[in-house]
């Protein structure tokens, strides 16, 4: 096992632990062969009104933006996590203090050339958002009566992001190794793939790809929209896109019929993005969205994204009758086309898992389940049991998830059911079409043909 660098960690590493200690893990941490010294003269816990998961979505938030960005992340794999805790990883959101102006600033100048003034007339110094890896300010551009939003880094996050996954990898590992029930989990892949993502989303080139992305596939969705972005000004480490003026769904001041049609017009474009597309935003809660005063709705932060194929959305189409129809068979019969795996699964559990699922959430709509909730359980369920699938499905399920929560802020009565169902009989009928069918029947055809003209060659080879 990798040994823990303690001298690179010499402030960090005690910091961790006397908050972990704090919040009732001092039985964990010595499981997990912590030094001695690092857990002496701590402040012992007196956390007792909360639960286990709790206390650990409290234990990420004080140690840090880091710390809950990584939460976040891992918050989209409930197949491979409880569900008490991915239900409260995703209640975690960055509330961190915003970094002064001067040292923001060189990092600015860095990526701009070292003249801020050659591009922007007005620039204001004083931050509008403050998120877990960037803040946001407000410029006009030079010359122009265009204003920007300018999403720069927080200074030294790159240094701060790799001593915070260092750490958190020498716990994942730890885990693994020291307590076998948590050997299904396989914290330590959980953790590299967590840490892939928040690389990608450290590069703010990426989130300019899926702004563009989503603008260039939803040309004719003039009302649910990605704000605009300059390129020429956009680097790894600086986003700037066009300046949105708006609210919050829940500060906007809407009438019934405004906040019925808002709602009905957002979760119109994540079912265009997800069956329509392939490609949506997999983040869209009330944080991530603007109601503008000509009552639009804008999608902002673009760093989390999903991509399913078109195979994929089928086999979503009928994952999703399956539940509605509260077939487990049907179910079942999905969640083996999904597997990347081909592991040999007890069946019969299955079966009887994702009845009682099935008949636990007996209703869905204004007044019972939310359908995102359910495909998260359902999800946990098949990696319970051995069923590994892509990580999309997990991302898609959220999106619908958040797409209901925030639509049911504008309208109460909000039902996703009868937003989804004419997509998915729309994807169905393109699905068994003629053409369609006979595009299906034909790669195959086509691959065993290369294959069997594969043959002779590699019999000669062999001979």
């Amino acid at each position: 096992m990798k040994p823990f660098n303690y001298l690179a960690n010499a402030v960090r590493a005690p910091e961790i632990v006397a908050i972990l200690v704090r919040w009732g893990f001092e039985d964990l941490l010595l499981q997990l062969d912590t030094p001695p010294f690092l857990l002496k003269n701590l402040v012992r816990s007196r956390v007792t009104h909360l639960t286990f998961y709790e206390r650990v979505r409290s234990a990420l938030e004080e140690l840090g933006p880091i710390f809950v960005k990584f939460g976040q992340i891992l918050s989209t794999r409930p197949d491979r996590l409880p569900e008490p805790l991915v239900m409260e990883l995703k209640k975690l959101r960055s509330q961190v203090e915003p970094q002064p102006y001067d040292r923001i600033e060189p990092v600015l100048l860095k990526e701009l050339g070292d003249v801020i003034d050659r591009f922007f007339d007005v620039f204001e110094d004083r931050p509008f958002a403050a998120g877990s890896l960037g803040q946001v300010y407000k410029a006009k551009l030079k010359g122009s009566d265009e204003w920007v939003a300018i999403k720069v880094q927080r200074a030294d996050i790159h240094k701060t992001v790799s001593s915070d996954l260092e750490i958190i990898g020498w716990f994942a590992r730890q885990l693994h190794a020291r307590i076998e029930d948590l050997r299904p989990y396989n914290l330590p892949a959980l953790v590299r793939e967590a840490e892939k993502r928040l690389h990608e989303e450290l590069d703010y080139r990426n989130e300019a790809d899926n702004a563009e992305i989503f603008r260039a596939l939803n040309p004719n969705q003039e009302r649910v929209f990605a704000p605009a972005v300059y390129r020429e000004l956009t680097t790894r480490r600086l986003l700037v896109t066009e300046w949105v003026e708006g609210d919050a769904p829940e500060a906007a001041k809407l009438t019934t019929d405004e906040g019925r049609e808002l709602a009905k017009l957002g979760g119109q474009s994540v079912f265009q993005q997800i069956v329509g597309t392939g490609f949506f935003h997999s983040d869209p809660h009330s944080g991530n969205m603007l109601v503008t005063s000509d009552r639009r709705i804008c999608l902002l932060d673009w760093g989390q994204s999903g991509q399913i194929t078109l195979e994929m959305r089928y086999l979503l189409a009928d994952l999703f009758a399956g539940i509605t129809a509260r077939n487990a068979e049907k179910v079942i019969r999905v969640a083996e086309r999904m597997a990347l795996n081909n592991r040999r699964i007890d069946r019969r559990r299955l079966e009887k898992e994702v009845s009682y699922l099935l008949n636990k959430h007996r209703k869905f709509g204004p007044s019972g389940t939310k359908i995102g909730t359910v495909g998260l359980e359902m999800l946990h369920i098949f990696g319970m049991n051995g069923i590994e699938v892509s990580p999309d499905y997990a991302l898609l399920s959220k999106a619908v998830l958040c797409v209901e929560e925030t639509a049911r802020i504008m309208d109460p009565d909000f039902d996703i059911q009868q937003i989804a169902k004419p997509f998915l009989v729309q994807l169905n009928k393109e699905r068994w079409s003629t053409e369609s069918v006979a595009r299906q029947a034909f790669f195959p055809v086509l691959s065993l043909l290369r294959n069997l003209q594969q043959i002779p060659e590699q019999a000669q080879r062999i001979l």
